[in-house]
């Protein structure tokens, strides 16, 4: 793993997100922010997304609220335990290496690069 991500990565932590946007066809997650004084960081992109999970901690809630980037961490070699499977049943099984946390709710991703604001760094 690139040694410079993860300082990049906490540099945006609790940016105000401006827009998601997951694209099937070239398999991509797309991040905008908006605009601040704290960060000079407006868009991360996720490429060749193998998988992705959204989970939402407050399903109840059904209005949508702004949200704000909480945090976000690579997760690199140091596969996460997600699921707890018997051993004679067979599942397609994702490792997402990025995940992000929201207000309240999370996303896994698994992807093979990151670009943030047209750097390029392959996990």
């Amino acid at each position: 793993m690139n040694t410079e991500l993860m300082p990049i990565l906490t540099s945006i932590s609790k940016l105000p997100i401006d827009a998601f946007q997951f694209d099937r066809k070239n398999d991509s997650i797309k991040m905008n922010f908006i605009k601040s004084e704290e960060a000079d960081i407006n868009e991360i992109i996720f490429n060749k997304v193998k998988s992705f999970y959204y989970k939402d901690h407050d399903s109840n809630e059904d209005t949508y609220q702004s949200e704000n980037l909480k945090s976000i961490m690579y997760c690199g070699d140091r596969p996460q335990d997600f699921l707890d499977l018997p051993e004679d049943e067979e599942m397609m099984i994702s490792v997402p290496n990025f995940i992000i946390e929201l207000n309240d709710s999370n996303i896994f991703i698994e992807a093979q690069s990151i670009v943030i604001n047209n750097e390029h760094f392959a996990v």
